[in-house]
């Protein structure tokens, strides 16, 4: 059976991430090490005017949705007022309505007098004096 060890490297030669983390420099990949251009001379310039405009606009964006914010939420408390009106209207209605009915009913339990049918009328034969009665008509054949 085959070892699976290297027989060629000892522990000392191990480096850790603990150990590579405790040096003071970074290795260089092989790229950085045949690079010519010196990074300090590719630092972007920067613009402090350019900084200062965004800055501006940001703030006023921000001013301009809080005032959204605020016309939303005058917008809002106006609704609610609204509502919270109707609402109350509509409650004292329902009131005035089952006080109404209530006294409705107590009145036709109490003070409703019980209605009698009179007969209906037995026609008179004068009244029907001008007209022909059923047995005079004839019906015609064909």
């Amino acid at each position: 059976m085959k070892r699976e060890s290297f027989p060629f490297m000892t522990m000392r030669q191990i480096v850790t991430g603990l150990d590579v983390s405790r040096q003071p420099h970074r290795h260089r990949t092989s790229s950085e090490a045949f690079s010519r251009v010196d990074h300090k001379e590719l630092l972007p310039h920067v613009d402090e005017k350019a900084i200062a405009v965004e800055l501006e606009e940001e703030r006023r964006k921000f001013v301009r949705q809080n005032q959204a914010l605020a016309r939303s939420r005058q917008k809002l408390l106006a609704t609610r007022a609204r509502l919270f009106a109707t609402k109350v209207k509509n409650e004292r209605l329902m009131e005035l309505r089952h006080k109404l009915q209530r006294q409705r009913w107590q009145d036709t339990e109490v003070a409703a007098p019980q209605t009698v049918r009179a007969p209906l009328p037995v026609p008179s034969i004068a009244r029907h004096a001008g007209r022909r009665s059923l047995r005079e008509i004839r019906v015609r054949r064909g």
